[in-house]
């Protein structure tokens, strides 16, 4: 049986940014500029039609990822959409990830890891115009990577 429609979400910084997809193709997309709960509260507005959403599961901001997980479960158990994850690295074609002060998660040999750099690094994240659906897997355990304390 053929999908309707996907979301694609990718929360994991700010702007947030969620758009519709119909056969694997971006249609619309919105950004959020604010807190992580409200622009949920928009991306719930958008699920109606959606069975099935694609989303960036970390790394990036930690309070973030646990809402956005706990949110997409929800949606889960109560309207049956399928969820599907990748690492938000798929979003900022595979650049350094802002952590915490000069702090950066990076993607080394499939490994997420911390590492220091001196200057800022800015790369922003975007939707793909055409989902690759083979990117992502049904394994959803949010990614968080947390320093030692």
């Amino acid at each position: 049986m053929p999908y309707k429609s996907s979301l694609v979400l990718c929360s994991c910084s700010t702007p947030m940014l969620y758009g519709i997809y119909e056969d694997n193709k971006l249609i619309q997309s919105w950004s959020f500029e604010g807190k992580t709960l409200d622009g949920l509260v928009n991306v719930a507005e958008h699920c109606r039609g959606v069975d099935r959403v694609f989303y960036a599961r970390g790394p990036g901001s930690f309070t973030a990822i646990k809402l956005t997980h706990i949110f997409l479960q929800t949606l889960q158990i109560t309207q049956g959409i399928k969820l599907f994850s990748t690492d938000s690295f798929y979003f900022n074609d595979n650049a350094p990830i802002k952590a915490f002060g000069n702090q950066y998660f990076i993607k080394r040999a499939g490994d997420v890891v911390l590492c220091k750099y001196e200057c800022e690094l800015e790369k922003s994240f975007k939707l793909p115009q055409k989902l690759q659906v083979e990117d992502f897997s049904s394994s959803n355990e949010p990614l968080y990577i947390l320093p030692p304390i």
